[in-house]
C-alpha cells in the first residue's frame, strides 16, 4: 500500500469515527445536563473505533514494510501454520508449502502475525515503529492524549466502562466527554500524518 493509499484509508476510518460523534450530537441535542448512558455509548463506540483506526494504520504500515524486510527483522516473525510463537521450522513444516515461492510464504507469515498483533499502549506503538526502522518521534506531541485514549478504550472494551461509584447521581457507566474524544481524534490524525510524511 502506498503512503497515499494509507492516508486515504486512515481518513476514511477517521470519518467513520467522526460520524459516530455527529450521530451522538444529533441524538443528545443541545440540552444541558449529562446525557444518558445509552446516548454516551455512541462516544464509547467511537473510542473503540478510533483505537481500531490507529491499529489498522500501524498494521498497514507494518505489512508494507515487513513483506520486504531483511533477515534480521523477519527472524522475529513466526512461521505461518505454526502456533503463532514458533520462529523456527523444520523441512516437515515446509512440506505444506511445496510449489509456493518463498516470497508468498513470507507474506503469508507476516500477514498472519499482524492479524494477531495489537498495540495497546505507547510502548507497543514505539516498539513497532522502531522495529520497522521508523522514527518514533511522531508520538511525542500526542503522547498524553494517545495514552489516555488507549487506556479508556481498554476500560470500555474490557470493563464496559463501568462506573464503580454507586448511589444517587452516579450512572452505571463512567462519564465520557465529547470534547476529549475530539482531542483524541486530532491526536490520532496528527500522529498518522506525521508518520506518513516519513514514509
Amino acid at each position: 500500500m502506498t503512503p497515499a493509499e494509507l492516508g486515504e484509508r486512515s481518513r476514511s476510518n477517521l470519518d467513520r469515527v467522526r460520524g459516530l460523534v455527529a450521530l451522538y450530537e444529533r441524538l443528545a441535542g443541545p440540552a444541558a445536563g449529562r446525557p444518558s448512558v445509552q446516548e454516551s455509548d455512541l462516544l464509547r463506540s467511537a473510542v473503540v473505533l478510533l483505537h481500531a483506526t490507529l491499529e489498522d494504520f500501524l498494521r498497514s504500515v507494518a505489512t508494507s514494510r515487513l513483506h520486504h524486510a531483511g533477515a534480521e527483522l523477519l527472524r522475529t516473525i513466526p512461521f505461518v501454520g505454526g502456533d503463532g510463537r514458533k520462529t523456527t521450522f523444520t523441512l516437515g513444516d515446509l512440506h505444506a508449502h511445496r510449489g509456493r515461492s518463498v516470497d508468498d510464504v513470507i507474506a503469508e507469515s507476516v500477514d498472519a502475525h499482524l492479524r494477531r498483533s495489537s498495540y495497546n499502549n505507547l510502548v507497543d506503538v514505539a516498539g513497532l515503529l522502531r522495529d520497522l526502522g521508523l522514527d518514533a518521534t511522531p508520538i511525542r506531541p500526542h503522547a498524553a492524549r494517545l495514552a489516555a485514549m488507549m487506556a479508556r478504550r481498554h476500560q470500555i472494551a474490557h470493563q464496559l466502562d463501568r462506573n464503580e461509584a454507586t448511589g444517587r447521581g452516579h450512572h452505571a457507566a463512567r462519564s465520557i466527554s465529547r470534547a476529549m474524544l475530539l482531542e483524541w481524534i486530532v491526536a490520532v490524525d496528527g500522529m498518522i500524518r506525521a508518520i506518513l510524511e516519513r514514509l
